[in-house]
C-alpha cells in the first residue's frame, strides 16, 4: 500500500476542540459580513419599495436585495478578511485593515448596483443618485465596526456571547 499524501488534521479529542475554534474563526467574517449585508438590503428594499419606485418589478428587487447581493458581499469580505487578515492582523491594525478593505470591496459593489439600477430601473438612483453616494460613509463606519468585533478581545467576547 502506497504511502498517504495527506496530513490527518484531527487526531482525538483535543484536536476536535481546537478544530471547532478555528472554525468559528474562519466564519465569522462571512456571517458577520453577511449578515449586516442582508440588514443593509432590507433597509434599501423598504426604502426603494415605500419612497422610491414602488411595487414595480417587486420579484427582482426582492432577489436582488435579499439573495444575491448578501450571500455575494459576505462571501468576498469574508474571504479577503480571511485571505489578507485573519492569521495575520489583530487589534488596532486589523480593524483599520477591515474598514479599508470594506470601502474599497463594498463601494465597489455599491457602484455596481447604481449603474444595473440606472439601466434597470428598480430602485430609482436616475432620479435620486444620492441615495446610493451617501452609503459611502456608512461602508467604512459598518467595516470599522466589524473590525472591532473580529479582531478585538471584547469584540470577540461579544460575538462568543451571541453564539458567533
Amino acid at each position: 500500500m502506497a504511502p498517504s499524501n495527506f496530513q490527518v488534521l484531527i487526531t482525538g479529542v483535543d484536536d476536535t476542540h481546537i478544530a471547532r475554534k478555528r472554525r468559528a474563526v474562519y466564519l465569522r467574517p462571512f456571517l458577520l459580513f453577511y449578515l449586516n449585508s442582508l440588514l443593509a438590503e432590507m433597509i434599501f428594499l423598504a426604502v426603494g419599495i415605500f419612497i422610491m419606485t414602488g411595487t414595480r418589478d417587486l420579484f427582482y428587487k426582492v432577489v436582488w436585495t435579499l439573495v444575491f447581493c448578501p450571500l455575494g458581499m459576505g462571501g468576498a469580505m469574508g474571504g479577503l478578511i480571511n485571505w489578507f487578515i485573519v492569521d495575520y492582523h489583530y487589534g488596532k491594525r486589523a480593524v483599520h485593515f477591515t474598514a479599508i478593505l470594506s470601502l474599497l470591496i463594498l463601494s465597489s459593489c455599491n457602484y455596481l448596483c447604481y449603474n444595473l439600477d440606472r439601466h434597470f430601473g428598480w430602485f430609482g438612483a436616475t432620479e435620486h443618485p444620492m441615495w446610493f453616494h451617501w452609503r459611502y460613509p456608512m461602508i467604512w463606519a459598518v467595516g470599522y465596526f466589524n473590525g472591532l468585533l473580529l479582531f478585538t478581545d471584547s469584540g470577540q467576547e461579544k460575538l462568543a456571547r451571541v453564539g458567533l
